[in-house]
């Protein structure tokens, strides 16, 4: 079934040039950096980071909850939505990966340094068609987590 849909859609370069706005492409790690250095350029910069369906593309979620805190000002909100799929499990690559269960991400994002509020499930659609007798509902985890050390 095929049908036309309208998306809204604002390109970045049409943002007033004083916008604080980050769209990249790439490796996350690579791009934000993996390093725990004051000195790394993204250090600090950035108010406010939302993941949606995405720290499950983590090969090593450590990794990414040390950069997501790293990139953070002080007091900055991590909101973070999404199911735990973990992208890299049972691959046929050998790639190697860590796949922790909710409770244990939520507590590892409390020993790098956040407070976690507005903890829920979410029962969350991807890339559906509300008009198909077919679809997919992820129970998703939602929270907010403010950097506090």
């Amino acid at each position: 079934m095929l049908r036309e849909i309208s998306i809204p859609d604002v390109s970045p370069s049409s943002l007033p040039p004083s916008s604080n706005f980050s769209l990249v492409a790439g490796d996350f790690e690579e791009i934000y950096g993996v390093e725990s250095s004051p000195d790394e350029p993204q250090s600090g910069q950035w108010d406010a980071v939302l993941t949606c369906f995405f720290i499950d593309t983590a090969k090593n979620i450590v990794n990414y909850l040390r950069i997501i805190h790293q990139i953070l000002a002080p007091g900055g909100v991590w909101i973070n939505l999404g199911p735990l799929l973990w992208h890299f499990e049972n691959n046929n690559t050998n790639d190697l990966s860590i796949e922790l269960d909710l409770e244990e991400i939520k507590a590892l994002a409390r020993d790098i340094g956040f407070e976690l509020s507005n903890e829920r499930d979410i029962n969350a659609t991807y890339t559906s068609n509300s008009e198909s007798m077919l679809g997919y509902v992820y129970k998703t985890a939602f929270w907010t987590a403010t950097k506090i050390a």
